[in-house]
């Protein structure tokens, strides 16, 4: 009897302990989050600490679970040895049998012998989501994953009928969340009039007017932002995040304050199959990467050219080669954000940014920020706060003030050189009209080609090249998972501080 006493203080140990881990799980989920504002913490990191408590919350229920049904089975044990009467219900023994249902059949007790039904079913809607957080089932279909992850909604309530004292535990991260969703429905409450422009071989660039009070009260301290788009004709249902190459900072201090909007652009590449079907069964990855909302909002520029007359329209900038001629597509969608990552390329010396493909929409919002520095260190005001962080193990010096682009003395800023290396495949690449490197001392692109027959970037080669007599230097990687890893790797073998740029 003494042993089944144990587990059952063990399992209202384990229970305790899971409502602190759940408030633990619902803290970081906020997108609008004050915590991640006062300490200065990117998405990523966030959103790894709410898996790390998510999992540990998933092994503390099932050690909840599995203690209860070997007390049950100890409990029967003992009370057939001894043959005494019932004293604890199976259902629910916090209470005496006499109190809970079938020893009382009143709706108390009934109401009482309803923990075990709401333990499980909560458990069920835990294992579902648990087993759409793999890899395989995120990436490939996420979904799956996302309006999984909403039964959680359903899983709270029931989860606080099963024991009260999980309302108390949920609750700070619960008003976090209905905040953060009354913030977001408010932003994206509001229809947005933009542009959407073929710049060619596959990429577009959408430009969209940001209402100025966005940026109202917005430090804007990083040249690293993301929205989360929602566009009704391409994709009704999902809202989208993607990286500005826009730098919000120096179009919140240019632009005259008479302007109600902010003009901010977003690149993306159209996705293709990586080889043509040539059988019924093979047509199946095509119509997968045309289900892609990407891909459904270039189709729309697509079927605009076929309607135009004339059939073009010119970009707003050009490049070396001359005015470019693109087809343009006037169409309405919904912003939510800005987002900012932590990032202050301008306390190095020097930063390299490591991009694959469209990753490299970050660099061009870093070089614009390096571009554009003058004007902010004679815009804004002097530092009056200091701190430091780490990302991702690497220690970033941060200036908690209005202004992130000055250096820690209120002098200007330290940032001498900045060297964007973009991989990209030849059949992919084109000339970028967004950089101004020619009228821009230190700004350096190098373009590296990759495809059949062609090697792909030397991560340790080009950092060493760059850093050498370079000063601190500071590396932003961005680009498929396997590219930032190699360029993490690449970044601890060299000793330099850097930052990977992940979605999930």
């Amino acid at each position: 009897m003494m042993n089944g006493n144990k587990r059952l203080a063990a399992i209202a140990l384990t229970g305790h302990i899971c409502d602190v881990t759940m408030g633990m799980v619902l803290l970081p989920v906020a997108r609008n989050s004050a915590l991640s504002s006062f300490f200065r913490l990117s998405a990523s990191t966030t959103y790894a600490f709410h898996m790390i408590q998510a999992y540990v919350l998933f092994a503390l229920v099932m050690i909840h679970g599995l203690l209860y049904v070997s007390w049950v089975a100890a409990y029967n044990h003992a009370r057939n040895l001894t043959r005494s009467p019932l004293v604890f219900p199976v259902l629910n023994p916090t209470f005496l049998y006499d109190e809970v249902w079938p020893g009382n059949t009143s709706s108390l007790g009934i109401w009482r012998a309803s923990l075990v039904f709401t333990g499980l079913t909560t458990t069920l809607i835990m294992l579902a989501v648990f087993i759409t957080t793999f890899p395989v089932i995120r990436r490939k279909h996420f979904n799956v994953f996302y309006f999984t992850h909403l039964l959680m909604i359903i899983a709270v309530v029931i989860i606080c009928l099963h024991a009260s004292t999980m309302f108390y535990c949920t609750a700070p991260g619960l008003a976090m969340w209905i905040l953060d969703w009354g913030m977001r429905i408010y932003e994206l409450s509001g229809k947005m009039d933009s542009t959407l422009v073929a710049v060619g071989k596959g990429w577009f660039c959408l430009t969209v007017p940001l209402p100025r009070n966005r940026l109202k009260g917005c430090a804007c301290h990083s040249p690293l932002a993301h929205f989360h788009i929602h566009h009704y004709e391409s994709s009704i249902r999902e809202i989208h995040p993607f990286t500005t190459i826009t730098h919000l900072a120096s179009q919140k201090l240019s632009s005259l304050g008479s302007d109600k909007n902010v003009m901010i652009q977003f690149l993306f590449r159209k996705s293709k199959a990586s080889r043509s079907p040539t059988s019924i069964t093979e047509e199946i990855p095509e119509r997968r990467f045309k289900r892609q909302w990407t891909n459904k909002l270039a189709d729309l520029v697509d079927e605009a050219t076929l309607n135009l007359s004339p059939p073009s329209e010119k970009l707003e900038e050009s490049g070396p080669q001359g005015q470019r001629i693109s087809a343009q597509y006037q169409t309405t969608l919904r912003l939510e954000g800005p987002y900012f990552t932590p990032a202050n390329p301008a306390s190095y010396d020097t930063v390299i940014c490591l991009v694959a493909g469209t990753g490299v929409s970050g660099a061009i919002a870093i070089a614009a920020a390096f571009r554009q520095q003058p004007v902010i260190e004679a815009l804004e005001p002097e530092t009056t706060m200091f701190g430091h962080e780490k990302i991702h193990g690497a220690p970033l010096e941060r200036n908690f003030s209005i202004s992130s682009f000055l250096a820690p003395s209120g002098a200007a800023s330290i940032w001498k050189r900045c060297v964007v290396v973009w991989s990209v495949r030849e059949a992919d690449y084109i000339d970028l009209p967004f950089w101004h490197a020619d009228t821009t001392p230190g700004l350096e692109v190098r373009s590296f080609l990759t495809g059949k027959g062609r090697d792909r970037v030397n991560m340790d080669e080009t950092i060493g090249s760059i850093k050498e007599n370079a000063g601190r230097t500071w590396v932003y990687i961005s680009g498929p998972n396997p590219f930032i890893e190699a360029g993490e790797k690449a970044c601890r073998r060299s000793g330099v501080d850097f930052f990977g740029a992940r979605w999930a």
